[in-house]
């Protein structure tokens, strides 16, 4: 029964999708909120099957709610199954529920000085709970996949799990950008107006070109091991799906992703002595830029040119009528002027001149969580935005000035102690290629956390976490894994 079970569990992935997409498109909030008591109760019986459903839900949610809020919190319900499930196994065992690393006493201490300035700052309790939730909520991801014995057959639904999830990803993503925003998407999501410049980049269900490249960069890597390590699935489908991901990958026009990722693929090669990789990592990109990015590009510009598609680029760009769009003007306009002096006068640059005027009034424990661009930060209006003439509620687009004035130096040093306790928990591990793509993940997470605000990010920090509690969970059971994956 068992193996007639294992046979069809990659199908049912599908099938859950296609339930979750019904649940959201009926709009009925009393199935929202019975599919979302469901997945607590798999999650109570089932830690694993939680992450696993996790991983599917996460990166759509944020098209799922749009559609039905009531889904809104299935998510945390799931982790929140999980982590009783994890904590009643445990019970006997207490030392196992509180033993941690340095870098984790690192993010409490961060939490608690957060918390505590933002107090001391008489802050509302909401919007503090909040925020906690925002660092805390996948952070028990790691917790609760450290303590779960993990086998073979576990991978292996993460690539089942992945594979169909980043299928849905990819088709959505196409439909919207050949119907220019205009099919397959929430209705509010066809009403948002986007600069020129934002137009021409793909959103996807995540509703977010950067937080979709940082998905796709995950599935790059995750079907390049599927490939290598598990024959069936080395086949031409998956090598058609893993071009397709390279394809939408560039089509976000995420630059501080790509650059992100490309230092994750340079420490993985060099950590790996695996120059060859490289060039197949070359060779793939430049048929993905010919096979996928060319045709997509031209046929959209197509459309474009037509009537209705000239309605529907003048609606999108109903503020900015006029404004130039493609990859030339995305790309090639980085480091122009007229970029640089935007920056300055009300984006990345003036948050950070603005945060480091705040620093100087609040240097030893900042001004404390939702009030300066975070994400509990955009439902309030904070007491400094006048004090300091910011005229508007912002995500900061910066995780280290956040920190910087939201903590302090007490807060960056403890979140110094994270960032590089995980680094040197990784470099003290066993070398499995598991563990040198991770020092890579961190390494390049150090990076893209200059440029978004990378540790709220609901995808990353599943994905993050959940890699992380396997890559230092029991590293000779991991390395076990390893082994029976590259004998399959």
């Amino acid at each position: 029964m068992r193996q007639i079970y294992n046979k069809y569990l990659p199908f049912i992935w599908p099938v859950v999708l296609i339930v979750f997409l019904l649940a959201a498109y009926s709009t009925n909030s009393l199935l929202g909120y019975f599919i979302s008591v469901v997945l607590f109760i798999v999650a109570l019986v089932s830690p694993k099957k939680a992450i696993l459903l996790l991983f599917m839900y996460v990166p759509i949610r944020p098209f799922l709610i749009e559609l039905n809020p009531s889904l809104r919190l299935a998510g945390d319900l799931m982790i929140a199954g999980a982590f009783l499930h994890v904590v009643w196994k445990s019970r006997h065992d207490l030392r196992a529920l509180v033993t941690f690393h340095v870098f984790e006493y690192g993010y409490f201490a961060f939490l608690i000085i957060g918390s505590f300035s933002a107090i001391v700052d008489r802050i509302e309790i909401g919007p503090i709970i909040l925020q906690l939730r925002a660092f805390i909520i996948f952070y028990l991801i790691y917790y609760i996949v450290k303590r779960l014995d993990i086998k073979k057959e576990d991978i292996i639904q993460v690539l089942h799990v992945f594979i169909w999830t980043t299928l849905l990803i990819i088709i959505q993503a196409l439909i919207e950008k050949l119907s220019i925003r205009g099919l397959f998407m929430p209705e509010e999501w066809k009403q948002l107006p986007l600069s020129s410049k934002n137009r021409v980049r793909i959103y996807g269900m995540v509703g977010n070109p950067n937080v979709l490249g940082i998905y796709l960069g995950f599935a790059y890597f995750l079907f390049y091991y599927a490939k290598k390590y598990i024959s069936q699935y080395n086949t031409v489908w998956m090598q058609i799906l893993q071009y397709l991901t390279i394809g939408i990958f560039v089509l976000t026009y995420s630059r501080g992703t790509w650059i992100g990722f490309f230092i994750i693929a340079m420490v993985y090669v060099f950590a790996s002595h695996n120059f060859a990789l490289l060039k197949k990592i070359v060779i793939q990109i430049a048929i993905a830029l010919v096979v996928v990015v060319l045709p997509i590009n031209v046929l959209t510009n197509w459309i474009e040119d037509t009537s209705i598609g000239q309605e529907k680029v003048q609606n999108i760009q109903k503020f900015d009528v006029g404004g130039s769009s493609g990859f030339v003007d995305r790309v090639g306009g980085t480091f122009s002027d007229e970029t640089i002096t935007g920056s300055q006068s009300s984006g990345r640059l003036f948050i950070v001149k603005k945060g480091f005027e705040v620093f100087k009034d609040y240097p030893i424990m900042g001004t404390g969580f939702s009030t300066f661009g975070d994400s509990a930060s955009l439902s309030r209006i904070s007491h400094i935005s006048a004090e300091y003439e910011i005229n508007r509620q912002f995500y900061s687009d910066n995780q280290y000035i956040q920190i910087i004035v939201q903590t302090g130096v007490l807060g960056v040093l403890s979140f110094a102690v994270f960032l590089l306790g995980m680094l040197y928990a990784l470099l003290k591990t066993t070398r499995t290629k598991l563990t040198k793509l991770m020092i890579g993940v961190v390494l390049g997470a150090f990076f893209m956390g200059l440029v978004y605000n990378l540790w709220e990010a609901d995808v990353f920090t599943l994905l993050f976490f959940a890699f992380l509690a396997v890559t230092l969970n029991s590293q000779s059971q991991f390395q076990s894994i390893h082994e029976d994956l590259t004998r399959s």
